[in-house]
Order: C-alpha cells, then sequence, then structure tokens
C-alpha cells in the first residue's frame, strides 16, 4: 500500500476559486451555423443565427462568449461590442418575457488559438493530409462560434458546411442534406435533441466513409470516417461499435438516442476521443494494423466515447464540478462492455486497474472529492479521480445495489433525466425513486469526501477455540478531520480450498481496527475479504502464506488471487515461491500473472527472476509483456540474455518495447547495440522504437545522446519524439556529466507544437530538477495554449521548489541505501547458488 505520510500538492493551484454555472436569463433553443473553412488560410466564415426564449424578465441586453472572432455584422440587434472575449448584444425593443427572439452574427475565426484546428503538410511532415476539426469541450466553442458556452445550456442545433468538392464534412446530428454546387459540396446536418455546445463539432476533410449496417431498436446507422488508405485499420478499430450500441440499450433501458452515430479519425488529435453529440471524433493513433491488433484494442477507447451519449451527451452534467457523471459513468461503461465481450473477469480487472490508475494519481499528486467546484479552469478536474475513481464508485454500488436494483436504478435515472442537466443528487434521487435506498451517506463519504480507506486484512486460527479470527486496520490518515471510513463488507471462510463451501459473513466495520470472529467446526482453508471485490479500496493481504496460497489456488475472483499473489511475493518463503511457480502454470487469467510478475520483479529475489525469465514463455503477449517489465529490476547477463532474445522474437510491439526498455536497466555491455538498431525501426505509432530509445536512456552511456537528440527531430513520428524528450530527462538525471546538455535540449520542447511532446518536456524538465529552468515553467503553467499543460508546468514548478528543499546529503544517503540494496541481493543470489550445488 501507498505510504501515507506522503504530502501532497494542493489539489487547488494559485487562482483557483469556486466555480458556479452562470445565471441564465434566456433560454437558447436553437443554433443554426452556416460554416465555410478553408483550410490553405486556416480560417473559419460563420454565420452563427441563435433563437432564445427571455424567461420572467425583460431582456435588453445578452452577452455571449466569443474569443478572437472578427465580428463582421449582427442582425436582430441594436447594437453590438465586443470586450474581453465576450460579444455583448443590445435588444431595442428589449425581449419581453416568454417572447422568441432570433438573432445572427457574421464573423470570421482566423487561426484560433484553440477549438478549431487545421492539419495540413509541412516541411517536415509531407505526408500529412490536410483536414480540419474541432475541440469544444470544455469551453473552446467559443472560439469558433459565437455562443453561452457553458454545459448548462442545452438547444437544438442544425450545421451547413460548405467545403470544396472532393472533401467530406461532418457536423452532429442527422444528414439532411448533401449538395453538389460544382466547385464547392454543400452538407447540411441537424440534431434534435438538444446538446451542449461544448459537444458542437465540425470536421472536413478527404475523409472515405465506411457505412457499419444498422444499430439498436431503432436500427440507427452506423459509420466511421478515415483518410484515405486507412480503412482495414479502421475496421480493427471500430468494428465492434453496433454490437456496443445493442449492449448499452441493453443495459441501461434507453434507445441509442440520435438519428446516425458516426465516428471520424483525425490527425493531431489533442485528446483520445470526444463524444461530440452523434459524431465522436477520435484520435488516429487508434487505427492500428494487424500486428499491434495483437495486443492492443481500441474498444474502452470507443465504447467510452459511445458511452457518452447516453452520460454527457443525453444527460449532461449541470456544471463541471459534477463531470464525474459524465466521465465516471463512460470510463465504468468500458468495463461493462468488456464484461459483454470478454467476460467478468475483464470487467473486474479493468476497475481493478483503473482504480490503480486513481491510486497512483492520489498517492503522488494531490487528493481532491470527486466532486470538486475549487478550480482554475473546468480542465483541471478532468483527472484519476473523476475517470477511474468515478467508475470504481459506480462499481461499488453495483455491489451494495445488488445486479437487479443497480441496473434498475441506472435506467431510472436516465429514463428521469434525458435531455436535461444533472447533477449528483439527481442520481441520488433516481436509486432512491426505485429502490427505497437513501444513500446520501454513502455519496457523501465515497464522492463529496477525498480519499479512501487503506486496509491490511489479517486471518489467523484459534485450534482451541475453534475461532477464526478476521482483522480488518485502516491504515490512512485518522484523526478528527479525516474519521475511519465507514461501510459494510462480506467476509468468507470455507474448510476445503473451495468457495462453492464456504460461509459468509457480513460485518460492519467503523473503526481504525476491527476484529471480527467466526466460530467454526473445522479449521478453514480458504479465507475470502470482500469476495465480490466491490470495496473502494486500497488492500493488502497478511493472511500468512498458507491462507495466500490457497487464496491464489483457490479464489474465484481474480482480484483476491492478485491480492494474494502479492501478499506472496512479499513473504518469498519457500510455500509462497512454489504457490507462484504453480500459477504460472495453471492461473487461467493474464491479469492475474501479470500483477505477479510485477510483484515478484518487486523482490529483486534471484527466485524472481528464474520465474520471471520462463514467463517470457507464457502463450498470453500480455503476460510476456508484464514479466519483460519486471526483469528491469535484475542487472545480470541472464536477465539481459532473455530480453534480447524476447525483443527480437516476439512478434507483439509492445512485448518487444518492454523488452528494450527493460534491457537498458540492465546495463548489459551488449545492450548498446540492440538498442541502437531497433531505435531506427519504424512501427505503429513508434511503440519498439519508444521501448528502444527508454532503453538507451537507462543504460546511462552517454553513446546514446546522439541517437536521443536525432529522435526528438521535427521530422520524426510524434511517438518517438515524446518518448526521446522523455528520455533526455532520464539520461540527465543518471549522468551528471550530461545534465546541461539534457536540460538545454529538454527547454526548447516545452512550446512544441505537439500536446504530447510539449507534456513529456514538462515531465522532463521536473525529472532534471534545475532549479534554472523554473522560470520556463512558470511561464509554459501562465501562458500555454492548453489548460492542461499550465497545470502540469505548475506541478512540476512546486515540487522542484520541494525537491530543491532537500538537503544534499539526503540525495546522496539515498543513492547509498540503494546501493547497499543491490549489494545484498548479489550476495543473496550468490548464497542460493551455493545452496544448490
Amino acid at each position: 500500500m501507498g505510504d501515507d505520510t506522503n504530502e501532497h500538492l494542493p489539489f487547488a493551484l494559485p487562482g483557483a476559486r469556486p466555480r458556479y454555472g452562470p445565471d441564465k436569463i434566456v433560454a437558447v433553443e436553437e443554433i443554426d451555423l452556416h460554416l465555410t473553412p478553408d483550410i490553405d488560410t486556416e480560417s473559419l466564415e460563420g454565420v452563427c443565427s441563435t433563437t432564445v426564449r427571455a424567461f420572467d424578465e425583460p431582456v435588453a441586453r445578452l452577452v455571449l462568449d466569443a474569443v478572437d472572432l472578427d465580428i463582421e455584422r449582427v442582425d436582430g440587434a441594436a447594437r453590438f461590442a465586443r470586450r474581453n472575449g465576450k460579444l455583448e448584444l443590445e435588444f431595442e425593443p428589449a425581449i419581453a418575457p416568454g417572447e422568441r427572439r432570433t438573432f445572427s452574427v457574421a464573423y470570421r475565426a482566423e487561426k484560433p488559438r484553440h477549438g478549431l484546428f487545421f492539419v495540413k503538410p509541412t516541411a517536415d511532415h509531407p505526408e500529412k493530409i490536410a483536414h480540419v476539426w474541432t475541440q469544444s469541450q470544455d469551453e473552446y466553442a467559443r472560439y469558433w462560434f459565437p455562443c453561452l458556452d457553458y454545459p448548462h445550456e442545452k438547444q437544438r442545433t442544425s450545421t451547413t458546411i460548405v467545403v470544396p468538392k472532393g472533401t467530406f464534412a461532418l457536423g452532429n446530428g442527422a444528414l439532411v442534406e448533401r449538395k453538389d454546387n460544382g466547385e464547392t459540396t454543400t452538407f447540411r446536418y441537424r440534431q434534435d435533441v438538444p446538446h451542449s455546445t461544448y459537444l458542437v463539432t465540425l470536421a472536413a476533410g478527404p475523409f472515405v466513409e465506411v457505412a457499419q449496417g444498422q444499430a439498436g431498436r431503432n436500427d440507427v446507422p452506423v459509420f466511421y470516417y478515415v483518410l484515405p488508405g486507412r480503412e482495414r485499420d479502421g475496421e480493427r478499430a471500430f468494428s465492434k461499435t453496433p454490437a456496443m450500441i445493442d449492449c448499452f440499450e441493453e443495459r441501461l433501458g434507453t434507445p441509442y438516442p440520435y438519428a446516425r452515430y458516426s465516428q471520424i479519425a483525425v490527425s493531431d488529435f489533442i485528446f483520445g476521443g470526444m463524444e461530440n453529440t452523434a459524431a465522436t471524433t477520435q484520435t488516429d493513433r487508434t487505427l492500428h494494423d494487424e500486428t499491434a491488433h495483437l495486443d492492443f484494442s481500441s474498444d474502452p477507447l470507443v465504447s467510452h466515447e459511445l458511452a457518452h451519449q447516453w452520460f454527457g451527451d443525453l444527460l449532461t452534467c449541470r456544471d463541471w464540478s459534477h463531470a464525474w457523471l459524465n466521465e465516471g459513468f463512460a470510463t465504468f461503461m468500458e468495463a461493462v462492455w468488456r464484461e459483454a465481450d470478454l467476460g467478468y473477469d475483464e470487467y473486474l480487472y479493468d476497475i481493478f486497474t483503473g482504480f490503480a490508475a486513481y491510486l497512483k494519481e492520489d498517492e503522488h499528486r494531490y487528493s481532491r472529492p470527486i466532486v470538486c467546484n475549487v478550480y482554475v479552469t473546468p480542465i483541471d478536474i478532468f483527472d484519476r479521480h473523476l475517470y477511474q475513481k468515478g467508475a470504481a464508485v459506480l462499481h461499488m454500488l453495483r455491489g451494495e445495489l445488488g445486479e437487479k436494483r443497480f441496473w434498475r436504478s441506472v435506467a431510472r435515472y436516465v429514463r428521469d433525466n434525458a435531455q436535461r442537466s444533472v447533477e449528483t443528487i439527481d442520481f441520488v434521487r433516481a436509486i432512491e425513486n426505485e429502490t427505497g435506498r437513501n444513500l446520501r451517506g454513502f455519496f457523501n463519504q465515497w464522492v463529496f469526501r477525498e480519499g479512501h480507506p487503506k486496509l491490511e486484512i489479517r486471518a489467523t486460527w484459534d485450534a482451541d477455540r475453534n475461532v477464526a479470527t478476521i482483522t480488518i486496520d485502516q491504515k490512512q490518515r485518522i484523526d478528527d478531520d479525516h474519521p475511519a471510513y465507514e461501510f459494510d463488507v462480506e467476509l468468507a471462510v470455507a474448510p476445503a480450498e473451495d468457495a462453492s463451501k464456504e460461509r459468509r459473513i457480513r460485518a460492519h466495520v467503523e473503526r481504525a481496527h476491527e476484529t471480527i470472529t467466526v466460530p467454526l467446526d473445522v479449521e478453514p482453508k480458504l479465507v475470502r475479504f470482500d469476495p465480490g471485490a466491490f470495496l473502494l479500496a486500497e488492500v493488502g493481504y497478511a493472511l500468512g502464506p498458507d491462507f495466500a496460497a490457497a487464496a491464489l489456488r483457490a479464489d474465484p475472483n481474480v482480484i483476491g488471487r492478485v491480492r494474494a499473489a502479492r501478499e506472496l511475493a512479499a513473504d518469498g518463503g519457500r510455500t509462497a515461491r512454489d504457490a507462484i511457480d504453480a500459477a504460472f502454470e495453471r492461473e487461467p487469467f493474464w491479469g492475474v500473472l501479470a500483477e505477479t510478475a510485477h510483484a515478484i520483479g518487486a523482490t529483486k529475489a534471484p527466485w524472481a527472476r528464474t520465474t520471471l525469465i520462463r514467463a517470457l514463455q507464457h502463450e498470453h503477449p500480455k503476460v510476456v509483456r508484464a514479466a519483460a517489465e519486471a526483469l528491469a529490476n535484475f542487472r545480470d547477463a541472464d536477465a539481459a540474455s532473455a530480453l534480447i532474445e524476447t525483443a527480437k522474437r516476439h512478434p507483439s510491439y509492445f512485448v518487444r518495447h518492454a523488452a528494450l526498455a527493460a534491457l537498458g536497466k540492465t546495463r548489459d555491455a551488449r545492450a548498446f547495440d540492440v538498442l541502437a538498431a531497433a531505435s531506427k525501426e519504424r512501427t505503429w505509432n513508434s511503440v519498439v522504437e519508444a521501448g528502444a530509445i527508454a532503453g538507451l536512456a537507462e543504460l546511462a552511456d552517454p553513446r546514446a545522446m546522439p541517437l536521443l537528440m536525432e529522435a526528438c527531430a521535427l521530422q520524426q513520428a510524434e511517438g518517438l519524439r515524446r518518448a526521446a524528450v522523455t528520455a533526455l530527462g532520464r539520461i540527465g538525471t543518471l549522468v551528471e556529466e550530461q545534465r546541461t546538455r539534457a536540460a538545454d535540449a529538454v527547454v526548447q520542447y516545452l512550446d512544441d507544437r505537439s500536446f504530447a511532446v510539449a507534456v513529456a518536456a514538462i515531465e522532463a524538465t521536473e525529472a532534471l530538477g534545475d532549479v534554472r529552468l523554473l522560470a520556463e515553467l512558470e511561464r509554459v503553467g501562465q501562458h500555454a495554449f492548453d489548460g492542461r499543460l499550465r497545470r502540469d508546468a505548475t506541478e512540476a514548478a512546486m515540487r522542484i521548489r520541494k525537491g530543491s528543499k532537500v538537503p544534499v546529503q539526503v540525495n546522496t544517503l539515498r543513492n547509498d541505501i540503494d546501493e547497499l540494496r543491490e549489494q545484498q541481493r548479489r550476495l543473496q543470489e550468490k548464497i542460493e547458488t551455493i545452496a544448490r550445488t
């Protein structure tokens, strides 16, 4: 479990304050857009006609969001003025209460800073195909059309797009007209179900249309669009979309709510995907070849964005503080699709690994409640708390309510709130209306409170009294401001390694230390805590090797087996080693073995290295990948030889990436030549060569520096450049003589046009920890075009300042301790070798 003494950075950065939605003086009923994008000049000519209805008072003045738009004229308003990113309209006469009024704004967007993005061939990348796309979340629609740009404002839209002949254009809703004008083509879309401005979209380019047939109860037509030459990659990425629609309709009880569903894959996209209503934008990085398809799937991304068509589009968070109702639900529905497609083990492991991502953020960055309205910009809260912890809350609720009542409650929530803006209380009320359960306390603890319980579970058997004792200790910080968590949890004990014969007890936990005694006729052989793995908690087993070994063999729940494997790895005794070796022979689920590989690798024990080398022969590529990653803990020739062989022979890009990155950490004399050669390969999304670049940095060999600098060059692929910039930070940390050169190189990428490369540059700058770079980080924190970059840079600067206060002697002592540990490992290996002979 994580160290709870870790000091978090504050989530609320300088400039953060409580944020509330704006007042509404009108209802926006419809927006009609007429758009003519010009890729050559990177501009947009537009006319935005908006129909509003006044509420209970006359409206003489209305202020729209309109950033950097050149306003040519406004029809339907007496006067207009542009001030500070706003368009102020005055009406004479005022709009009377209940009256509808339409006004039209003719405008031009010239090389917008955000919201509207143009992709074109460049000298460094002449292969790029010209196209244009929008990204309006969270509040960037205002950069390409004037509007009331906040999620609680929902309206119908129609979008008319005029593009050069041979160009396809996509907008929201049904395609109601496609007209050939000679040199141009007009596409007209209509979205009759009201939606928020951040979901309005435009994409245009020489896209190829692929019809996928019809899906759902209403026979919704399904399409995907890719740039020429990517049709087969698109099929691998999007082929299961119709089945996902059927699955989600069945689970949610509400049919897919729009006239059609389209996905369009664009280049240089700054997110993974965006759930624009009925017309999702996807990154073209998810399009993949046949080799990548061995152990890569686009299904998580595709199912996530599809789920948003209900959670986010049909039901939209009233303000951003409740955005978990969008993102937590969509992340949860990713796992629901995995369950339908691949089985319950995959569902459960997906929730588990997502929760692990949240735990990492909670331990190393900050902790905050899921619902939180204190931030600088809305993008601040789009984090692991919002997505993965939100999904874990829903999984826990599934266990709390039971299967039937949970899904009835979710269906009620969707049915009662369709086309509305929602807050968390709307979900609470839907559960109460459907089941009678008052779960305000549940939501107060798990959604409105930061953190989570950190539990240590022990089990003992008293043969004299015939009593099994299970203790539950909460290890997180507990004081007056942070009371112990209160929850019910199931415990299970069985007289044999057979869960079908177990006895279950429901225990109530409310104190830091709880003891549960279970009278039994015979000594239990299998002990299970939270057998459904529903509890939102960081759980560590201290059951003892016999109980843990039994759990690894016989617990039917994959998370129970993972927890048992982690205890056994830390124990390292004969019982533990035998159980782990047996698991690699018979364990049916790859995720258990992947977690076991990481756990035994962290011990750096000689027996673990032997087990991991054998695991490189496993049939599942994700197990092999994990074993390769874990072998990075061993600096010896045997590990290096196994990794070299795996990097050369294995068909999976991801396995080869892991093997190459780990090879560098072995510091083997053969590694440089292998890694240098692999860094010149060109594979899908640069996966293999990125692993080689990471390995070169870990070698701490000055000969790697020119290769890293070459990989950073603008003409290289984005994935390779991102890896190389990260590697510069790493090698500068490992090789003192290279620190200044690495810092000088990294800083120039803080302003890179590629979002991914700029993020890598921030991370590399932080890794270097050079206080001389603070001014550059602060500049990015103030002026970067993307809010995520601003936050990352600000946090990095704060951590560098904090780290710079640690005395040099402390860092030296840490290095000495690491060296002593390595010497101890080598000595233990020699002792075991002598014992075997």
